[in-house]
């Protein structure tokens, strides 16, 4: 089913056979994100992913979109702190164009100046549309607290950085780092793997050295951050602890342990902060990793009269957790939910092509949601409250956004 490849290019070539589908999803992943920037230049990978979907050396706007669209096929992409991901599903009988269309916006964008500024404009308006949005304001600033420079800067960049962005520094960061060899693609769903592998093998040859995948360093200091805006009727509160990264042994144990924390309504946090209790009307968890670090966060929103208890309640959970009788329950519910979608992702050639790249960039090798699973169904509830033990007695990071009076 799974297979892999490392074409005389560079590619790096996961490819997963399903031929029972009728469709597949092709992604190309070049490991350059907000993070391989400088202060100077934040948002230039965001930019250039933008800009190459509007012409390549080959090919006009109508052109590349055109003949994915009239099949029902999806061409879209998006930048991460780490990497930028350029992605499409299309039915099985369109693959090979798809690889060329892909290919060529990757590799060959052209880069035009008109096509730069009229990309500037709309990428301005999408980071004031950020900058009105609450969630994304009191994370941001969380991340700016915690994380050294070249990961507490937006991935859209700031407005005055992308606007003075030339074309020259643009195409400078795309030819150092958009090559086969910094690249991973992964096809999944129904193809026929010479043609697939042929086509692949026929993009340039460049051979720039890969790119190391960085991960944050995370201040050892506890932070609280206050912020205010106007025009706001709720509080935001964001509070994380540092927690394993994707490479340790914790890393299953504290899956589990976010995914009954915050997943869906029936969450340790979503039944005793709002349902029990009626601090807020929006908590959840998160669980952000990468290589070297993890951040575990709670967050929520509430009313000026609720914002006090709700502080304290967040408090309180994590000591609760060691108490609780009924933490067999929540640690059953949190195992079975993220096995449970694990299982159904599977069903979707995008997102498990999306979850096997998340895998693969971070191990360097291929690991199977078969595999991964089996290693989540081997946790024990005295790994997760072990887990929770360690990354709760780490400093607290808390930021809050409130109502501007």
């Amino acid at each position: 089913m799974y297979s892999f490849k490392k074409l005389d290019n560079g590619l790096d070539v996961i490819l997963i056979k399903r031929d029972s589908m009728m469709s597949a999803a092709i992604i190309f992943c070049v490991k350059a994100g907000s993070s391989n920037e400088k202060n100077e230049n934040a948002g230039l990978s965001h930019l250039i992913e933008h800009t190459s979907f509007r012409a390549t050396k080959n090919r006009n706007i109508y052109q590349i979109k055109h003949p994915i669209e009239e099949v029902g096929g999806v061409l879209n992409a998006f930048t991460s702190k780490i990497f930028t991901v350029f992605y499409s599903k299309v039915p099985s009988v369109k693959v090979n164009d798809t690889i060329d269309i892909l290919s060529d916006i990757i590799y060959n964008p052209l880069l035009d100046e008109k096509d730069i500024e009229k990309e500037k404009t709309i990428i301005i308006e999408e980071i004031s549309s950020y900058e009105d949005d609450p969630l994304n304001i009191v994370f941001e600033k969380l991340y700016e607290g915690i994380y050294d420079t070249d990961f507490s800067r937006p991935i859209l960049g700031y407005k005055d950085t992308v606007l003075n962005m030339n074309k020259d520094v643009i195409r400078d960061y795309h030819e150092k780092f958009y090559a086969p060899e910094n690249s991973t693609v992964i096809i999944s769903g129904k193809f026929d793997e010479d043609i697939v592998l042929k086509s692949l093998g026929k993009i340039k040859n460049t051979f720039k050295p890969k790119n190391t995948i960085k991960s944050p360093k995370i201040t050892d200091e506890e932070i609280t951050l206050r912020n205010y805006k106007v025009d706001l009727a709720s509080n935001y509160v964001v509070e994380g602890f540092k927690a394993p990264s994707k490479l340790e042994n914790e890393y299953y144990s504290t899956l589990i342990l976010n995914t009954f924390l915050g997943s869906g309504m029936s969450s340790l946090l979503f039944s005793k902060i709002r349902e029990e209790e009626g601090l807020a009307y929006e908590v959840a968890s998160d669980y952000v990793t990468y290589p070297k670090s993890g951040l575990l966060l709670f967050y929520a929103a509430t009313t000026n009269e609720n914002l006090e208890k709700l502080l304290v309640r967040m408090q309180e959970i994590p000591e609760e957790i060691k108490n609780d009788k009924t933490l067999e329950k929540w640690f059953e519910y949190g195992k079975k939910r993220l096995i449970g979608k694990l299982t159904l992702e599977i069903e979707n050639n995008l997102s498990l092509a999306l979850n096997i790249l998340d895998l693969y960039i971070n191990y360097g090798k291929i690991i199977t949601i078969e595999d991964f699973i089996k290693k989540i169904e081997k946790i024990e509830i005295e790994d997760v409250l072990n887990t929770s033990n360690k990354i709760f007695s780490n400093n607290r990071y808390i930021s809050i956004l409130s109502p501007k009076k």
